[in-house]
């Protein structure tokens, strides 16, 4: 890579990502893509999360297609509850996020993905093992916290530097021709794993605790909505996601409602977001 492009990509980085630092609800400084760069990065993540699970093997038929409508109204009932509390706790949410969009994908397995612009996505696999309103309210609420508190716009912006420096470094070994590609993607996404890695479970507290503030604010306590994700979980695989839920089972039964409450009150959510479009 030649001496122009060296200068110029770390000035972007910094040009496209200086004006977005700020603070996370959960109190730690973050760094967070503008808008635009963000749906564009997280939209093609969730894709890529929708492409590599299992899709649904075949076709419903009769009762099973019943079943399978139900559950998309009852996905979009309970996103638009949520969505309709969010946007009541705090109005500003309107100007990043216009509107939260609630669908059911045909994935077998348990599990959900978001992007940044608030398209929430539940996998048909969530159902076989018919969690609760409370339990699914929450799974729908857990995404929607991560959407709230810019994690998209967060791991975007770290996509965005470690391929600024995979760009910058790779060059330095003298590889060439496709060797350089391969090595500069799986540089940049080795880098962004090991960067968000390392705020996974405070992203996860922050996202629980937008979570319970929304379902406390919608009718649900916290220690309904514990013991409701605790019975699904129980029933959930090995997989990533499925530890997570359980994860969270687990600290929600571990409290009382007071901790529980106040660790939603801590939260600095709702509160205007610096480095907003």
């Amino acid at each position: 890579m030649g001496r122009v492009p060296r200068i110029v990509l770390p000035i972007l980085a910094s040009a496209i990502l200086g004006a977005c630092a700020g603070t996370a609800p959960g109190g730690r400084s973050q760094w967070t893509a503008p808008a635009s760069v963000s749906s564009l990065y997280s939209s093609i993540d969730m894709n890529l999360q929708l492409a590599t699970a299992t899709p649904i093997a075949s076709a419903c038929t009769g009762a099973q297609c019943k079943a399978d409508k139900a559950f998309e109204r009852q996905v979009a009932r309970l996103g638009g509850r949520l969505a309709q509390t969010a946007f009541d706790l705090d109005p500003q949410l309107k100007e990043r996020i216009p509107a939260f969009n609630f669908a059911v994908a045909e994935k077998s397995e348990a599990g959900s993905t978001s992007d940044a612009s608030g398209s929430i996505v539940i996998f048909r696999g969530v159902r076989e093992s018919r969690p609760d309103e409370a339990a699914l309210a929450y799974l729908i609420a857990r995404e929607m916290g991560c959407v709230i508190a810019r994690h998209h716009d967060e791991k975007s912006a770290t996509t965005v530097l470690t391929t600024v420096l995979a760009q910058l470094l790779v060059p330095a070994l003298s590889l060439t021709g496709g060797v350089a590609f391969l090595a500069t993607s799986a540089a940049s996404m080795m880098g962004t794993k090991a960067i968000t890695a390392s705020t996974t479970d405070d992203r996860a507290q922050e996202a629980d605790a937008i979570a319970l503030k929304l379902l406390a604010r919608t009718g649900w306590s916290s220690p309904e909505v514990g013991a409701s994700l605790s019975k699904y979980a129980r029933s959930l695989g090995d997989d990533s996601w499925s530890q997570e839920v359980r994860d969270s089972a687990s600290k929600l039964t571990k409290r009382k409602e007071k901790t529980s409450l106040a660790l939603a009150d801590k939260t600095a959510w709702p509160h205007k977001q610096p480095g907003t479009e």
